[in-house]
């Protein structure tokens, strides 16, 4: 059952990083359309989601590799999620929002039956 703990991970990674993306007005604008920048309260809601998203996916990590390896394994999880949101960022911008929202979904529901088992 480390998978569905490693998934949740993964996904919390790519929403986290899709929420810092998006309040960054140069992926902002890919989304949405050159010229428009969000507004500040969407930037802070944006990074407040980004980070405890972040901070999310060091929780699983340690809690399935213990202290030692969860570090590392937090760090590969990362760059893992980032990869996929670059590789989706640069081929279908307008997508990233959609997948972000259900990378959250499924962090949470795939967080909740790893942690029940």
């Amino acid at each position: 059952m480390i998978a569905f703990g490693f998934i949740s991970g993964l996904a919390f990674a790519y929403a986290g990083w899709t929420a810092l993306s998006i309040g960054m007005d140069r992926h902002y604008s890919d989304i949405h359309g050159r010229g428009k920048e969000p507004d500040q309260r969407t930037r802070n809601q944006c990074r407040l989601l980004g980070m405890l998203a972040l901070l999310a996916t060091f929780a699983v990590s340690v809690k399935l590799e213990g202290w030692t390896v969860g570090g590392v394994l937090c760090m590969g999880t990362m760059t893992a999620g980032a990869l996929l949101l670059v590789l989706l960022l640069t081929y279908a911008p307008h997508r990233a929002i959609k997948f972000g929202k259900l990378a959250a979904l499924l962090s949470v529901l795939f967080g909740m039956v790893w942690l029940s088992v």
